[in-house]
């Protein structure tokens, strides 16, 4: 199954976050969330992020120049979204490389509106690229021709079970996921011996990739700690 849009929502209002993931997640998207700049950064370090929701006012920088910095490192889609909805205002957002600008409070019709546009005009020819295709540490995972190959082209031998909980781990790099989430989101017959199943899974797929691509987080689960780019 192919990898949903990642999406970002980078606001220091709490409340204003759980409406745009709420909103986002329920048509589908994946939606993580950052509280201000350090987080942000420390998201587009790890890679994976399709389109930024950034509010303008952060506790630790200045959102149209966190836009700027953005679009001079990093290929991903910006949608300014902010209370200062001024005419001057939201032409310095475009102006800086922003997508698009969402004045608030945010409707979660427009929103969405707004988000499927962005995403569609940056899968055309100005993005380039596959959107099914992710790349980390010398391997490519094509999701919807699922397969996994190394820098020379050659396909790695996978099973469903471990393409689709490598495909998982991927999608959700430098995010720590419990034995269980993992098992709720592989929903394959080869979990029904329990946790147990997610460790001989990873195991197999260490030994096929490398060791230190998957990181143990004892008592907790596990962590994929390669930086992901898209396309």
């Amino acid at each position: 199954m192919p990898l949903q849009p990642h999406i970002l929502v980078v606001d220091d209002d709490e409340a204003v976050r759980a409406v745009i993931t709420a909103c986002a997640a329920k048509a589908g998207y994946r939606i993580d969330q950052a509280e201000d700049a350090a987080g942000l950064r420390a998201w587009l370090d790890h890679g994976g992020i399709d389109l930024i929701l950034l509010d303008v006012n952060l506790p630790d920088g200045d959102g149209m120049a966190l836009a700027r910095e953005t679009r001079a490192k990093h290929d991903v889609g910006i949608i300014m979204v902010t209370e200062r909805g001024a005419p001057d205002d939201r032409a310095l957002g475009l102006e800086i490389g922003a997508d698009d600008y969402l004045p608030k409070p945010v409707y979660p019709r427009e929103l969405l509106a707004r988000i499927k546009n962005v995403l569609d005009r940056r899968a055309g020819p100005r993005a380039g690229g596959n959107p099914h295709r992710h790349s980390f540490a010398g391997w490519t995972l094509d999701s919807a021709e699922r397969v996994v190959a190394d820098a020379q082209g050659c396909a790695l031998e996978l099973t469903p079970a471990e393409f689709d909980l490598l495909s998982i781990l991927v999608a959700r790099a430098g995010r720590m996921q419990s034995r269980d989430q993992l098992m709720e989101s592989l929903g394959s017959a080869e979990t029904e011996a329990g946790p147990r199943s997610i460790d001989i899974l990873i195991s197999r797929l260490r030994k096929k990739l490398a060791d230190d691509l998957i990181e143990t987080c004892r008592g907790h689960g596990y962590r994929f700690t390669a930086k992901v780019t898209k396309g």
